[in-house]
């Protein structure tokens, strides 16, 4: 590029003279967007600075250059005749309104630009003033709005004020059963009820007077409409914004929490049913239970000390079954309760907790106990967790098929949670009773009379019913299982509410 040759035009020699006007010098360069000034033969006569910033030129590189260089490549040819044809007839206006527009800067990149042409009257001569605006930030941060939306892992929405769907994504489309196509640009009341809509209009005015983030419809049961005609049960979110138009939009998220509503439905089922077994177990099993003990009585003492010694055994073996059956109750009734939360939560201190356990327990002389405890305190609640530790600790050594023979229990921080383990050297438990013992009334041989297999199904509800986890696992370098229980040492809504 000659500069020296383009300053000998007479045109633009007038030019750069009028340029010379102080006033309006400052004017452009005080403008918050890039600015130039140009003349009919497309000659730059002045630039500020934000205009240089953006395109890394100098001003003295553009100054008296056809803004011809600026373009891209193939929008060269047709220009000076878009030119001529705008200075024909100057006026206020933004060029290249709903196309795509590109400058080149300095290092060949082409970057997005919005432009306003302004004509300016000086001295007879026709000038225009071209204000340029950078986009390269606008949509980079549209695409990334627009990614976030079509990536969202739920329904998304964007509302206009008068109700027009003009944004979804393939979560939304998914959940009701449309083509992205089928949406655009209809209202919203297609996806709503029929019974709905008649009031849609006045809730949606009443939101737009007093614009806010909130959840909508909170406390009721909201549904919306599938293309099938069936509703669904939905969570919505409202987010006001405005567009870069500054027109008014409603960012509407949308859950389907159908999965939800029938796991909620089961639980309470489940739950109505355990409480009807659980009344059934303390009163209709128990009371004519108590009524048979009693008439047992009454046949002894008619009997008197004088009964047939295989009378007296039988009555003897009847009694024994009656408190077999008592304790079946009180075993069904420990395990029904044992998926109550408790809500009392304390500072825990596991080496007393465990001191605990250590009292109520029968430890057989040989057998040795050692503990290995690398957090001391946590909040939780205390019961529920000391009576995991008691059935787990007691199983150890009842089951253990030795006179000599050693625990170790162990409590390191795992993540969000305090990692017991348990680890013993008995005979350990065969790989295919792993899950099974876990069960109600499950023991782990057909021989184990004594055991009620009620303890591990127990500590397993209770360690679930608490935000933790439980498992088993046979050791590898010795005899023996380990018990493993990961049990929550950070306070939670969800567990403790």
């Amino acid at each position: 590029m000659d500069h020296n040759e383009y300053t000998q035009s007479p045109l633009l020699a007038s030019s750069l003279k009028l340029m010379e006007n102080t006033f309006l010098q400052q004017l452009v360069s005080c403008l918050p967007m890039g600015a130039m000034v140009v003349n009919t033969e497309a000659r730059i006569l002045f630039v500020n600075d934000s205009l240089t910033d953006i395109l890394g030129y100098s001003a003295t590189e553009l100054l008296g250059a056809d803004i011809d260089f600026l373009l891209p490549d193939e929008l060269r040819s047709n220009h000076k005749h878009l030119m001529s044809q705008y200075f024909s007839q100057p006026r206020k206006r933004q060029m290249g309104a709903g196309q795509a527009l590109h400058a080149k800067r300095k290092d060949g990149v082409l970057i997005p630009i919005e432009i306003g042409l302004n004509p300016i009257e000086q001295d007879n001569q026709t000038l225009v003033l071209a204000t340029l605006v950078d986009l390269t930030y606008r949509l980079r941060a549209n695409s990334m709005f627009q990614r976030s939306i079509q990536d969202a892992p739920h329904g998304v929405l964007v509302i206009d004020e008068k109700g027009i769907i003009r944004v979804t994504n393939s979560m939304l489309c998914e959940c009701f059963g449309y083509q992205p196509e089928e949406l655009l640009n209809q209202p919203l009341d297609l996806l709503l009820p029929e019974r709905y809509r008649h009031h849609h209009g006045d809730l949606r005015h009443s939101f737009h007077q007093n614009p806010m983030p909130r959840m909508m419809g909170v406390g009721r049961d909201l549904t919306a409409l599938h293309k099938d005609g069936r509703e669904f049960p939905v969570e919505i979110g409202l987010s006001p914004f405005e567009d870069e138009h500054n027109n008014n939009m409603v960012f509407v998220s949308l859950l389907d929490i159908t999965k939800r509503k029938r796991m909620e439905q089961e639980l309470r089922e489940i739950n109505t049913n355990l409480e009807e077994f659980t009344y059934v177990a303390s009163h209709d099993l128990r009371s004519p239970l108590r009524g048979i003990a009693d008439l047992l009585e009454w046949v002894k003492e008619d009997l008197g000390p004088d009964a047939l010694p295989e009378v007296s055994n039988n009555l003897d073996r009847i009694d024994i079954r009656i408190q077999r059956m008592e304790q079946l109750i009180d075993n069904l009734l420990t395990y029904a309760r044992a998926g109550k939360k408790d809500a009392i939560t304390q500072q825990i201190d596991i080496n007393a907790l465990l001191d605990n356990v250590f009292e109520l327990l029968e430890i057989p002389e040989g057998m040795h106990l050692e503990r290995d405890i690398q957090i001391t305190h946590f909040i939780s609640t205390w019961v529920p967790l000391e009576t995991v530790m008691r059935n787990l600790i007691s199983n150890a050594i009842k089951h253990h098929d030795t006179k000599v023979g050693n625990i170790l229990i162990r409590c390191v921080v795992e993540n969000n949670f305090c990692h017991f383990s348990i680890c013993d050297d008995g005979p350990g438990i065969p790989a295919a009773a792993h899950e099974r013992i876990f069960r109600l009334f499950q023991t782990i041989t057909a021989s184990e009379r004594g055991g009620t297999g009620i303890g591990l199904s127990v500590s397993r509800r209770l360690v679930e019913s608490h935000g933790g986890r439980i498992s088993v696992e046979a050791n590898q370098h010795q005899r023996g299982v380990t018990f493993h229980v990961w049990w929550p040492r950070y306070l939670r809504k969800d567990n403790h509410d």
